[in-house]
Protein backbone atom coordinates (compact mmCIF):
# COMPACT_ATOMS: atom_id res chain seq x y z
CA UNK A 1 0.00 0.00 0.00
CA UNK A 2 3.06 2.46 1.13
CA UNK A 3 4.40 1.22 -2.38
CA UNK A 4 1.31 2.72 -4.32
CA UNK A 5 1.12 5.98 -2.10
CA UNK A 6 4.48 6.64 -2.56
CA UNK A 7 4.03 6.23 -6.59
CA UNK A 8 0.79 8.36 -6.53
CA UNK A 9 2.63 11.34 -4.29
CA UNK A 10 5.22 11.66 -7.16
CA UNK A 11 2.98 11.34 -9.97
CA UNK A 12 1.07 14.33 -8.39
CA UNK A 13 4.24 16.04 -7.97
CA UNK A 14 5.01 15.93 -11.41
CA UNK A 15 1.75 17.21 -12.34
CA UNK A 16 2.15 20.10 -10.50
CA UNK A 17 5.64 20.91 -11.24
CA UNK A 18 4.52 20.99 -14.90
CA UNK A 19 1.58 23.03 -14.47
CA UNK A 20 3.04 25.54 -12.23
CA UNK A 21 6.08 25.53 -14.96
CA UNK A 22 3.51 26.86 -17.25
CA UNK A 23 2.39 29.71 -15.30
CA UNK A 24 2.48 33.26 -16.80
CA UNK A 25 0.78 36.60 -16.49
CA UNK A 26 -3.14 36.20 -16.68
CA UNK A 27 -3.24 32.29 -14.97
CA UNK A 28 -3.74 34.08 -11.47
CA UNK A 29 -0.98 34.46 -9.07
CA UNK A 30 -2.69 33.76 -5.82
CA UNK A 31 -3.85 29.89 -7.57
CA UNK A 32 -0.10 29.40 -8.36
CA UNK A 33 1.00 30.16 -4.87
CA UNK A 34 -1.58 28.07 -3.29
CA UNK A 35 -0.58 24.88 -5.44
CA UNK A 36 3.30 25.80 -5.18
CA UNK A 37 2.29 25.38 -1.49
CA UNK A 38 0.65 22.07 -2.39
CA UNK A 39 3.54 21.21 -3.91
CA UNK A 40 6.36 21.75 -1.40
CA UNK A 41 3.63 19.81 1.16
CA UNK A 42 3.85 16.87 -1.29
CA UNK A 43 7.79 17.35 -1.05
CA UNK A 44 7.75 16.93 2.64
CA UNK A 45 5.74 14.40 2.46
CA UNK A 46 7.80 12.44 -0.50
CA UNK A 47 11.07 12.74 2.01
CA UNK A 48 8.67 11.10 4.61
CA UNK A 49 7.85 8.09 2.85
CA UNK A 50 11.56 8.00 1.99
CA UNK A 51 12.73 8.46 5.47
CA UNK A 52 14.78 4.86 5.44
CA UNK A 53 16.82 6.32 2.45
CA UNK A 54 17.88 8.47 4.78
CA UNK A 55 18.53 5.82 7.30
CA UNK A 56 20.72 3.69 5.11
CA UNK A 57 22.89 6.49 3.66
CA UNK A 58 25.82 5.32 5.72
CA UNK A 59 25.41 1.81 5.25
CA UNK A 60 26.27 -0.54 1.92
CA UNK A 61 29.05 -0.11 -0.58
CA UNK A 62 28.33 3.08 -3.14
CA UNK A 63 27.91 1.70 -6.65
CA UNK A 64 28.00 4.43 -9.65
CA UNK A 65 24.35 4.08 -9.60
CA UNK A 66 23.76 4.84 -5.90
CA UNK A 67 26.30 7.69 -6.06
CA UNK A 68 24.53 9.44 -8.70
CA UNK A 69 21.41 8.36 -7.62
CA UNK A 70 22.15 10.46 -4.01
CA UNK A 71 23.88 12.95 -5.35
CA UNK A 72 20.55 13.68 -7.43
CA UNK A 73 18.54 13.75 -4.16
CA UNK A 74 20.72 16.20 -2.80
CA UNK A 75 21.09 18.91 -5.59
CA UNK A 76 17.09 18.32 -6.18
CA UNK A 77 16.38 18.79 -2.08
CA UNK A 78 18.44 22.19 -2.73
CA UNK A 79 16.86 23.42 -5.47
CA UNK A 80 13.41 22.44 -3.90
CA UNK A 81 14.69 24.58 -1.00
CA UNK A 82 15.58 27.17 -3.16
CA UNK A 83 11.99 27.52 -4.71
CA UNK A 84 10.49 27.25 -1.26
CA UNK A 85 12.24 30.18 0.09
CA UNK A 86 12.20 32.38 -2.99
CA UNK A 87 8.46 31.57 -3.00
CA UNK A 88 8.20 32.68 0.74
CA UNK A 89 10.32 36.27 -0.22
CA UNK A 90 7.91 37.23 -3.06
CA UNK A 91 4.73 35.67 -1.44
CA UNK A 92 3.52 39.31 -0.91
CA UNK A 93 3.00 39.71 -4.54
CA UNK A 94 0.09 36.72 -3.91
CA UNK A 95 -0.75 37.56 -0.84
CA UNK A 96 -1.61 41.36 0.55
CA UNK A 97 -1.50 39.83 3.99
CA UNK A 98 2.22 39.29 3.70
CA UNK A 99 4.67 40.94 6.22
CA UNK A 100 7.26 40.47 4.04
CA UNK A 101 8.90 43.16 1.48
CA UNK A 102 9.37 42.35 -1.81
CA UNK A 103 12.51 42.26 -3.17
CA UNK A 104 11.83 41.17 -6.91
CA UNK A 105 15.58 39.75 -7.58
CA UNK A 106 14.02 36.76 -5.71
CA UNK A 107 11.66 36.05 -8.56
CA UNK A 108 14.94 35.31 -10.70
CA UNK A 109 16.40 32.96 -8.16
CA UNK A 110 12.79 31.65 -8.41
CA UNK A 111 12.89 31.34 -12.07
CA UNK A 112 16.29 29.80 -11.84
CA UNK A 113 15.70 27.58 -8.97
CA UNK A 114 12.70 26.30 -10.94
CA UNK A 115 14.77 25.46 -13.96
CA UNK A 116 17.51 23.87 -12.15
CA UNK A 117 14.44 21.53 -10.23
CA UNK A 118 13.04 20.43 -13.44
CA UNK A 119 15.87 19.21 -14.59
CA UNK A 120 17.21 17.63 -11.43
CA UNK A 121 13.95 16.09 -11.05
CA UNK A 122 14.05 14.81 -14.68
CA UNK A 123 17.46 13.28 -13.82
CA UNK A 124 15.99 11.41 -10.58
CA UNK A 125 13.55 10.10 -12.66
CA UNK A 126 16.47 8.65 -15.34
CA UNK A 127 18.25 7.16 -12.78
CA UNK A 128 14.94 5.23 -11.52
CA UNK A 129 13.90 4.00 -14.67
CA UNK A 130 16.96 2.41 -15.67
CA UNK A 131 16.20 -0.71 -14.61
CA UNK A 132 13.08 -0.73 -16.56
CA UNK A 133 14.37 0.30 -19.54
CA UNK A 134 17.30 -1.95 -19.01
CA UNK A 135 14.37 -4.88 -18.83
CA UNK A 136 12.61 -3.86 -22.10
CA UNK A 137 16.02 -3.95 -24.20
CA UNK A 138 16.88 -7.40 -22.79
CA UNK A 139 13.60 -8.88 -24.00
CA UNK A 140 13.15 -6.93 -27.10
CA UNK A 141 16.71 -8.38 -28.48
CA UNK A 142 15.16 -11.78 -27.49
CA UNK A 143 12.38 -10.94 -30.44
CA UNK A 144 12.64 -10.21 -34.27
CA UNK A 145 12.12 -6.46 -33.46
CA UNK A 146 16.31 -7.07 -32.20
CA UNK A 147 17.39 -3.83 -31.07
CA UNK A 148 14.31 -1.59 -32.67
CA UNK A 149 13.16 -0.14 -28.94
CA UNK A 150 17.06 2.29 -29.68
CA UNK A 151 14.86 3.91 -32.19
CA UNK A 152 11.53 5.62 -30.30
CA UNK A 153 15.09 6.27 -27.22
CA UNK A 154 16.63 8.14 -30.24
CA UNK A 155 13.66 9.72 -31.29
CA UNK A 156 12.81 10.87 -27.92
CA UNK A 157 16.65 12.15 -27.15
CA UNK A 158 16.21 14.39 -30.16
CA UNK A 159 13.01 15.57 -29.71
CA UNK A 160 14.04 16.53 -25.66
CA UNK A 161 17.24 18.21 -27.29
CA UNK A 162 14.83 20.17 -29.50
CA UNK A 163 12.72 21.56 -27.32
CA UNK A 164 15.51 22.43 -24.52
CA UNK A 165 16.94 24.45 -26.89
CA UNK A 166 13.63 26.19 -28.13
CA UNK A 167 11.98 26.42 -24.02
CA UNK A 168 14.72 28.80 -23.42
CA UNK A 169 15.72 27.19 -19.93
CA UNK A 170 19.17 27.37 -19.87
CA UNK A 171 18.91 31.32 -19.63
CA UNK A 172 16.25 30.67 -16.74
CA UNK A 173 19.35 28.49 -15.32
CA UNK A 174 21.74 31.11 -15.76
CA UNK A 175 19.20 33.97 -14.46
CA UNK A 176 19.17 35.40 -17.89
CA UNK A 177 15.69 37.47 -18.34
CA UNK A 178 13.65 36.55 -21.17
CA UNK A 179 10.15 37.42 -22.76
CA UNK A 180 8.97 34.09 -24.86
CA UNK A 181 5.41 34.56 -25.45
CA UNK A 182 3.51 31.73 -23.48
CA UNK A 183 3.02 27.87 -25.45
CA UNK A 184 -0.41 26.37 -25.82
CA UNK A 185 -1.08 24.35 -23.38
CA UNK A 186 -0.57 20.96 -25.59
CA UNK A 187 3.04 22.38 -26.95
CA UNK A 188 4.17 23.20 -23.71
CA UNK A 189 3.77 19.62 -21.99
CA UNK A 190 4.22 18.13 -25.22
CA UNK A 191 8.03 19.70 -24.92
CA UNK A 192 8.67 19.33 -21.19
CA UNK A 193 7.79 16.10 -21.56
CA UNK A 194 10.18 15.67 -24.12
CA UNK A 195 13.06 16.79 -22.29
CA UNK A 196 12.08 14.62 -19.31
CA UNK A 197 12.18 11.74 -21.79
CA UNK A 198 15.57 12.55 -23.33
CA UNK A 199 17.18 12.95 -19.93
CA UNK A 200 16.12 9.55 -18.87
CA UNK A 201 17.46 8.31 -22.37
CA UNK A 202 20.56 10.44 -21.02
CA UNK A 203 21.33 8.98 -17.69
CA UNK A 204 19.94 5.55 -18.35
CA UNK A 205 22.97 5.22 -21.32
CA UNK A 206 24.87 6.75 -18.66
CA UNK A 207 24.91 4.11 -16.09
CA UNK A 208 24.90 1.26 -18.86
CA UNK A 209 28.00 3.05 -20.68
CA UNK A 210 29.71 2.88 -16.82
CA UNK A 211 28.52 -0.69 -16.06
CA UNK A 212 29.67 -1.74 -19.15
CA UNK A 213 32.96 -0.09 -18.78
CA UNK A 214 33.35 -2.03 -15.50
CA UNK A 215 32.74 -5.20 -17.06
CA UNK A 216 35.56 -4.78 -19.34
CA UNK A 217 37.97 -3.49 -16.94
CA UNK A 218 37.50 -6.81 -14.52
Amino acid sequence: MKKYIKIFTDIIMLVLFLYLMYYHPGMGLRLHAVLGITLCILFVLHHFLNFRWYAALFKGQYSFHRIILTASDFMLFFAMLGIMVSSIMISGLAFPISFLPVAFYWRDIHVMSTAWGFLLMAFHLGVHLHGFLSKIEKRMSRTVFGYAIYLPELFVLGAGIYGFLQSGLWDDMRMIPQSLPPLSHFLFYMEYMGMIGAMCVVVHYLIAAVQMLKKKMK
